[in-house]
């Protein structure tokens, strides 16, 4: 599909969710957004320093899942909300706080001057238009048929700063030849470390721990103190694959966000069960 089609299916979709974007423009093309995540992005986020629980050195924006994108959109703008971030070029206020938090935002991680402010604000429009279903289930699978991810995002609101939030992202896949799978959970915008808990289907919290540090895959030798992700479950270890919900508390303080497992579609969730079988 090319662009045109996309934008214009992803613009139906906004406006069939009620979301709130700034007046249509020309989105960025493609491989211009892919050719900023690989410069400014994918340098730290390599495949060997998995910085975040991620690489992006082999990002497609054609293909990446909305909550992806708007992880991303969170890093970049240093936290500011989706909603605000969307109404960046519409509203004053939107706009004036996107372009002083890009400023302190994960562009500049890379130590390389940012691009102009015009090439900002379009690579954050499209990352925005792209990200409008990220809080529903995006279910994918390999092309070759034989594995499944499954990913959703969740925001919660800053109680201090106003237009700024943190956001969640978890990540469920299968890989259906070797039944081996993986439950990850990803935060944003800031690392963090400590305890914090979660609950699967209401039943009793357990407490889990993000501890350690990661260096930028850049060989700047900048150590980031606290995690931007953690693996909640591989195969039969670790958490049980939720069939209803998974709350998560106090990883950010005071904050309680869950994930519904319950509307993720019944078939990808049965072929994510395959790979988190007990007693096998």
């Amino acid at each position: 599909m090319d662009n045109g089609h996309c934008y214009r299916a992803v613009m139906l979709a906004a406006m069939m969710a009620g979301c709130h974007l700034a007046p249509a423009a020309e989105l960025m093309p493609v491989p211009h957004q892919n050719a900023l995540v690989w410069q400014y992005c994918a340098v730290c986020h390599t495949d060997a320093a998995r910085n975040g629980g991620l690489s992006l050195e082999h990002f497609d924006a054609a293909h990446a899942a909305p909550s992806l994108l708007a992880m991303m959109l969170s890093k970049l703008t240093g936290g500011v909300t989706l909603d605000m971030a969307r109404a960046a070029g519409a509203n004053a206020k939107a706009t004036a706080l996107v372009d002083m938090k890009m400023r302190s935002g994960a562009m500049g991680a890379a130590g390389i001057p940012i691009p102009d402010k015009a090439t900002i604000d379009a690579f954050i429009h499209a990352f925005a238009v792209g990200s409008i279903v990220a809080t529903e289930w995006t279910v994918e699978r390999a092309k070759e048929g034989t594995g499944l991810t499954a990913s959703i995002l969740r925001e919660a609101p800053s109680t201090t700063n106003a237009g700024e939030a943190e956001v969640y992202r978890l990540i469920a896949s299968c890989n259906a030849a070797t039944r081996e799978g993986a439950v990850q959970l990803a935060w944003s915008p800031v690392p963090q470390s400590g305890t914090f808990t979660a609950s699967v289907d209401g039943n009793a919290a357990v407490t889990l721990r993000a501890e350690g540090s990661e260096k930028m895959g850049n060989g700047s030798g900048v150590v980031l103190h606290g995690l931007a992700a953690l693996m909640l479950s591989e195969t039969k270890r670790g958490l049980p694959l939720p069939a209803e919900s998974l709350t998560i508390s106090d990883l950010f303080p005071g904050e309680t966000i869950t994930f519904p497992f319950a509307n993720l579609p019944r078939d990808a969730r049965r072929e994510l069960a395959a790979c988190f079988l007990r007693g096998r």
